[in-house]
């Protein structure tokens, strides 16, 4: 039960008034008095502002914990403390509590959408969250690895041909000792073929791509345990159709008795067709039907008695199904051969099922190795289609606290991020997104196609064709609308240092949208799936991710809203450790102001000692003011803030780091036109003073978002300088080798030319030698071109190479060289000691430093 508290009016001091008994309004006089005073002081002085404003609400954390215990005590909890046991047994785990609150089932049947095989949807359905950090770092591998390999051969991961619940009905069957029918028999060899070709393409893939042996590797060890019986396949084939049935070929018995059978039914089609004709028009049959087994007519129910036979009662009465007497015997024959047929085909069967039973183990392994890469697949191919990144995990013991609570500090720790996530999204926001704008292109695909078809006919008159082009315009408005409203994504870099953030800002301003995005990021990536922000995603492996978010009020309960929140943040302590990430939304909200921060305060602190029953990290959101000064006394705590745009009076969605939230409500009221004589009297009585403190955060936000934008630009320069050093560094590796092809032709048709005219000269020599003669005509010609192969010789050595680089010790990976045992320039790619690594052409080899000499 709320204990209620008088409503005056200045219940709560103003900053002035603390300064006064502080002494502290005198002291910020005297240091706003010099010249150098600049944003930095005020800074601090919002600080002090802040710390003296909590000191005058907070006592010490003693008093903070008996107050939050008062509260817990209070009659109405003391009757939910005893019914503690009842509650539980009616409401779900907070874990699983957890994952609907964040919507993780929803995002679960995203994932399920790519999957090809009905077990694997099943099983994406539910993703697994694992209980180590290794668990984890498998999955996120390979994910990346089922990625790598679809760039390298695509299709080779479509699972959409396999139909995995028949086959597990099939090997279920066999198990027990029973004929698998023909449609399992195909599912098991479609599936053992389709596990020969992933073998194989993954094989290739390893073989064509050595230096991604690492990347693959995971999916190659996943896929080694698959023992396929390469004759089943084969054999089953031989059998059964695609569809299931058995070929005629499978057994001379089975072809006999289909013969017979076909043989049967064609004789008593003829005999009921000749029936049908010898019928008058009024009496005639119908159609031929098959019923149960046997063939016969349909009749109308008042003109049966024409035709002898055996009549059955149709269910409407206007009609009735006959079997002609003629036709009793060429039935019975015809069920004959249908049983003939029915054995002949069991046999069949049952002889395919004896032989693959001795396999069952292995088709079982294959199977579910199969469906394990079907959703592992589809965590990979939903990751690509959202646009997200791979996660790196950080092993919460890097960021362990010492006895006394306070997180170890050293100089690497203070360089790193417990948790960086750049430009994070909600997935789902982005999935909804991706919907309207397949929707929007849809809606407007055809109301253009519709425009076109009505300009290409005739007779269309003005006013439908405006009400066409009224439906494109429509159709392109709401397009553009669509594809504005993309989700904000929001950056959230949390020191090491920091164990509680609390976010402030006003209602609808994405407050709540911010800690489900960093509760799904950190599941997504638990589960082994790749996480909505930029590139690299630096994340804690967190043993639990509990919330409370939402109203948690029951009436059935007798529940109030603040009882409901201390409820469930209750079980969340007793489930939390130092590894847990915890989400609050609005702590300390639904009762009093001042006992709601103070209690605020109490469960926050207690979070941040870490160990059973506090977390690892803390998200908390609040309207309440004094939760945003524990950052001025204690570094495990930070601010952040949802930007609001006071010219539209519109939140921006965007997350201010380290700046706390700000006051808009009297900024608001008049640029909504209220009157001013009221907010004069608001203003005075919230204070000059506080004003002040809000001008100052509202510049630091100013100043924030300059930066943001500075930074932004300079990413953007400098990922367009970074291309253009990549694009130069390419075209200086064609234009080399482009002259070592150059030289290296000439130098072949050099070689060519001389070897030519060498053996003319020759032959020329010997003719001589043997007749006495001088030389011929071809004398002279061999000469000529001996000389002139001395000239372009000479010409091509003049061609200037690559410089060599001066000391080889100073040359680096990626320069060029001139390697003289090769007669042109290589790249060096590696330098080990005394050997170089160099490719040249296609074709690395590896020399010796001295051979450059």
């Amino acid at each position: 039960m709320m204990i209620s508290t008088p409503n005056h009016r200045l219940h709560h001091p103003t900053p002035v008034e603390i300064w006064k008994t502080r002494g502290i309004f005198s002291d910020y006089r005297k240091i706003s008095s010099h010249e150098n005073f600049g944003s930095i002081q005020r800074v601090e002085w919002v600080g002090r502002i802040c710390f003296e404003r909590r000191l005058k609400i907070r006592t010490t954390a003693s008093r903070r914990a008996l107050a939050a215990n008062k509260i817990l005590e209070t009659k109405d909890f003391v009757r939910y403390e005893e019914n503690d046991e009842k509650i539980q047994n009616v409401k779900k785990s907070v874990v699983t509590e957890t994952l609907e609150l964040l919507e993780w089932p929803r995002l679960c049947a995203a994932v399920a959408e790519f999957a090809g095989t009905a077990t694997a949807k099943e099983l994406c359905n539910d993703l697994s969250l694992p209980a180590t950090r290794e668990e984890s770092q498998g999955l996120v591998d390979q994910t990346t690895a089922a990625l790598e390999l679809d760039s390298l051969l695509a299709g080779v991961l479509d699972f959409g041909a396999l139909r995995t619940p028949i086959v597990k009905t099939g090997l279920n069957r066999a198990s027990k000792g029973a004929v698998c029918t023909g449609v399992e028999l195909a599912g098991i060899a479609t599936l053992l073929q389709f596990g020969q070709t992933l073998r194989r393409g993954i094989a290739s893939v390893l073989q064509e791509n050595r230096e991604k042996l690492d990347l693959l590797l995971p999916l190659a060890n996943l896929v080694e345990p698959m023992v396929i019986p390469q004759d089943i396949p084969k054999l089953i084939w031989s059998k059964i159709e695609e569809d299931g049935s058995v070929k005629d070929t499978a057994s001379s018995r089975l072809r006999l008795a289909r013969i017979q059978f076909r043989t049967l039914e064609q004789k008593l089609q003829e005999l009921l067709n000749k029936i049908m004709r010898e019928q008058s028009a009024a009496t005639a049959a119908q159609e031929i039907v098959d019923v149960d087994g046997r063939l016969c007519l349909v009749v109308p129910t008042n003109r049966s008695d024409n035709i002898p036979g055996l009549l059955f009662q149709r269910g409407s009465g206007a009609t009735a199904y006959l079997e002609p007497s003629a036709a009793v015997t060429l039935n019975n024959k015809l069920s004959e051969a249908r049983a003939e047929v029915q054995n002949a085909e069991y046999e069949v069967l049952s002889e395919v099922t004896r032989k693959i039973v001795p396999h069952l183990d292995n088709i079982q392994i294959t199977l579910d190795i199969i469906v394990r890469l079907d959703v592992i697949s589809a965590r990979a191919k939903y990751s690509s289609n959202i646009g997200s990144s791979k996660p790196l995990f950080y092993d919460p013991l890097d960021f362990s606290q010492s006895p006394d609570g306070q997180p170890l500090q050293d100089a690497s720790q203070e360089k790193q991020l417990l948790l960086n996530l750049r430009k994070a999204q909600h997935p789902l926001l982005v999935e909804q997104h991706f919907h309207a704008l397949k929707r929007a292109k849809a809606k407007l695909k055809v109301a253009s196609k519709a425009l076109n078809r009505m300009k290409a006919r005739a007779g269309i008159t003005t006013a439908m064709l405006e009400s066409s082009q009224t439906a494109v315009a429509d159709a392109e408005a709401e397009l553009l609308e669509v594809q504005a409203k993309v989700p904000v994504p929001i950056d959230v870099q949390v020191s090491a240092s920091t164990r509680v953030v609390a976010i402030t800002g006003p209602n609808t301003g994405g407050k709540t949208a911010a800690i489900k995005t960093i509760g799904l990021a950190a599941l997504m990536a638990k589960a082994g799936l790749y996480v909505v922000a930029k590139d690299p995603v630096c994340i804690p492996w967190f043993d639990a991710v509990l919330a409370d978010i939402g109203d948690e009020q029951s009436l059935s309960q007798s529940l109030s809203t603040f009882s409901g929140h201390l409820m469930r943040i209750k079980r969340i302590k007793s489930e939390s450790t130092g590894g847990s990430l915890v989400l609050l939304d609005e702590v300390g909200a639904g009762t009093d102001p001042t006992e709601g921060a103070s209690l605020g305060m109490a469960l926050l602190e207690s979070f941040a000692v870490g160990g059973t029953g506090g977390s690892l990290l803390t998200f908390a959101t609040t309207h309440h003011g004094e939760l945003k000064t524990l950052k001025y006394s204690d570094n495990r705590f930070e601010n952040a803030s949802v930007e609001f745009d006071e010219e539209r009076l519109t939140p921006t969605y965007k997350l201010l780091w380290g700046i706390p939230g700000r006051s808009n409500a009297i900024n608001i009221a008049r640029r909504l036109g209220l009157p001013e004589e009221i907010l004069e009297e608001a203003e005075a009585l919230y204070g000059a003073e506080s004003a002040e403190v809000n001008e100052v955060i509202m510049k630091l936000e100013e100043a924030k978002l300059e930066f943001d934008r500075s930074l932004e630009e300079s990413e953007t320069l400098f990922g367009e300088i970074k291309e253009l050093h990549n694009r130069l560094l390419q075209t200086a590796e064609n234009i080399h080798e482009y002259m070592d092809e150059l030289q290296f032709g000439k130098k072949e048709e050099l070689a060519a030319i001389s070897a030519s005219a060498r053996s003319r000269l020759s032959a020329i020599s010997r003719t001589k030698g043997q007749k006495g003669q001088a030389p011929g005509r071809g004398a002279p010609e061999a000469s000529a071109d001996l000389h002139s192969i001395r000239l372009v010789e000479t010409t091509t050595s003049s061609v200037p190479e690559c410089s060599q680089p001066e000391g080889l010790a100073e040359v680096k990976v990626g320069e060029f060289v001139y390697l003289p045992k090769l007669g042109r320039t290589v790249k060096i790619v590696d330098i080990k000691g005394k050997n170089v690594t160099v490719l040249t052409g296609n074709l690395q080899m590896k020399v010796k430093r001295s051979e450059f000499q």
